[in-house]
This record gives structure tokens, C-alpha cells and sequence, in this order.
């Protein structure tokens, strides 16, 4: 069986995920859900449209190792640009 490679989880992670109560996804999801690129999200986010949250680990020299963004702020670009979410 393999063995752990952390002593304990990512702390950064785990405080995003409870104060959004799990309600974040990634810039992949939040595409999907407005029928958006990608890039699109990254841009929203870089022109703070979006929040996103990044972690301060790096996935290889430039890259995160996870990105994740809130869905009520997903929910309210939607509305704002005539994309509303139905709301699960």
C-alpha cells in the first residue's frame, strides 16, 4: 500500500474550503458552468471579476498546484452578463 508523502493536509486548502463550505471549483469548472473558456476564467480572475485562490505550493516552476474559485462569485458574473446559473 503506499505510504503518505505529508505528515498532515494543506491548511490553506482546508481554511478555503470550510469558510465557502466546500463551494468553490476550479477555473475548468467555472468555464464549464458559464460556457467560458479557460483563459477566459484566468482573465476574469486577473481582472478581479473573479476571486480565485491559489496555493502557495507550486505544481512545477510556474503553476499552482490548485486554483479554486467561489461559486456565488461564478453565480454573479452570470447574472451581471446575462449567463445566469441555476443554482443546485
Amino acid at each position: 500500500m503506499p505510504e503518505a508523502k505529508r505528515e498532515a493536509g494543506d491548511e490553506k486548502l482546508a481554511r478555503l474550503f470550510e469558510e465557502f463550505d466546500g463551494r468553490v471549483v476550479s477555473p475548468g469548472g467555472a468555464a464549464a458552468l458559464l460556457g467560458l473558456t479557460r483563459q477566459t476564467i484566468y482573465t476574469l480572475c486577473k481582472r478581479q471579476e473573479l476571486r480565485s485562490f491559489r496555493s502557495d505550493e507550486l505544481a512545477n516552476r510556474t503553476t499552482p498546484r490548485w486554483v479554486y474559485i467561489p461559486l456565488d462569485d461564478i453565480y454573479a458574473y452570470g447574472e451581471k452578463v446575462g449567463r445566469p446559473i441555476r443554482r443546485s
